[in-house]
């Protein structure tokens, strides 16, 4: 029986193990919290579950010896220090997460070992790469030219449990959401190319319309042009990927960026003290500025939602207090993780939807690939864990059946990796709708 070491039992899990033990195969699970990965694994047959902190190393090499593939489920930042421990015990490795410089520069390594290192298996990166490279495919294979990509994709609540004034709720690292304000992207947009700071992400939102399922704000999401060029497309006149939110997230975290409200780097020490006053603290403003006020001053057409939005993260509340040493970034973070969480009962949302405009023979067309799938409350999966989770885990299974022959490092744009995976998610009712329209 084949064994699988998993790091990390957080949000995006349970839904890998129990494919993973599903499918017969051993499998350990650690996390720094042995509640955690005992709640995960509950007692099934061939499933271990044990506290490790990601500094022991020599107990990650004993574990990584002793399994045939190694999932990273940790932060990104931990996940090169495990691929090298994986590399050295000639083991495979796979992880959800971007493929970092570091993981990259272990390509030749890796491929000479005739190891897999495979990356951005998840949903996004992951499942749009997959379903993106599923339509380039066609288009190639029926003899149409590419004059227009644009992939979009977002994790939000479902509608009805999107009641706050944010209408945002974290199925996932609430770390990674804040800090994805400020990332600097880079598209095309009808041959010309649009290099964005960090700092003009948000003001370069756009409206997009999904037919049937409802209208979202698409922020600039990192390189377009680096996946253009890994799928082969890198000459296409417009390459956009974009960060789906519903309609007014942008200017809320505008405004606040405006103020140096989501600053990382100014740390300032509280005791007992209320989080607005840390928050204001921490941006290098009066401690005792008028919220009510500044918003009126500042944002005065969005005056009621933005103080609605300071309210709903518990900012306007005198006995929310902190203790310790907070960064303004620190101080929304913990707001956001005690005030923006989901109930028992709600359902968050992935919508992945990628518009290709195609030509052949004088004809244009629009391509439409669309994966849209809530939550279930009931049984305790989220959206998100389910559209990261289980295509890991058949990756996972795929390269532990010798299914995929490619060696080296690699993300699934490959037919022999997407097609099996998009093929199994399929069977297991993950649908992606293709459609296509005549225009002209």
């Amino acid at each position: 029986m084949k064994k699988v070491l998993v790091l990390g039992a957080g949000m995006v899990s349970r839904p890998l193990v129990d494919y993973l033990l599903d499918h017969g195969y051993a499998l350990t699970l650690c996390d720094r919290i042995a509640d955690a990965a005992e709640q995960v694994v509950a007692g099934r047959p061939h499933a271990e579950a044990f506290a490790l902190d990601i500094a022991e190393t020599d107990t990650i090499r004993s574990l990584v010896a002793d399994h045939d593939l190694v999932v990273s489920l940790l932060p990104p930042a931990l996940h090169t220090g495990v691929a090298q421990i994986a590399l050295e015990a000639g083991k495979h490795f796979l992880t959800a997460s971007y493929q970092s410089e570091a993981m990259t520069a272990m390509a030749p390594q890796v491929a000479e070992r005739g190891l897999i290192f495979l990356n951005e298996v998840g949903l996004d990166p992951g499942l749009d790469h997959m379903t993106t490279m599923e339509l380039i495919d066609a288009c190639n294979a029926e003899g149409y030219a590419i004059t227009s990509y644009e992939s979009h994709c977002g994790g939000l609540p479902s509608r009805k449990a999107a009641n706050n004034p944010l209408r945002y709720k974290f199925s996932w690292s609430p770390a990674g959401v804040l800090g994805a304000l400020t990332r600097p992207s880079k598209y095309r947009r009808g041959g010309r190319l649009i290099e964005l700071p960090g700092s003009e992400m948000l003001a370069n939102a756009e409206v997009l319309h999904v037919p049937g399922v409802g209208v979202y704000e698409s922020t600039p999401n990192a390189d377009a042009l680096y996946y253009g060029a890994r799928y082969g497309i890198d000459e296409v006149p417009t390459l956009r990927r974009g960060t789906l939110r519903y309609p007014g997230w942008a200017s809320f975290w505008r405004f606040m960026l405006s103020l140096d409200l989501v600053n990382r780097e100014n740390k300032v020490d509280c005791e007992d003290e209320p989080a607005l006053r840390v928050l204001f603290r921490s941006a290098g403003m009066d401690p005792e500025t008028d919220i009510a006020q500044l918003i009126a001053e500042r944002a005065p057409e969005q005056a009621s939602r933005f103080l609605e939005a300071f309210d709903s993260l518990g900012l306007l509340n005198e006995d929310y207090r902190l203790t310790g040493a907070y960064s303004a970034f620190d101080v929304l973070l913990e707001c956001a993780l005690e005030t923006h969480q989901y109930d028992d009962d709600e359902a968050d949302l992935v919508v992945l939807h990628h518009e290709f405009h195609v030509e052949k023979d004088g004809v244009r067309e629009l391509w439409t690939s669309s994966i849209i799938q809530e939550g279930i409350p009931a049984e305790k999966k989220t959206a998100m864990g389910l559209l990261v989770g289980i295509p890991t885990a058949i990756a996972a299974r795929l390269i532990l059946e010798d299914r995929i022959t490619q060696k080296g490092v690699l993300i699934p744009v490959a037919r022999e990796i997407y097609v099996p995976i998009l093929e199994e998610m399929e069977r297991l009712g993950f649908k992606h709708v293709v459609k296509r329209k005549r225009l002209s």
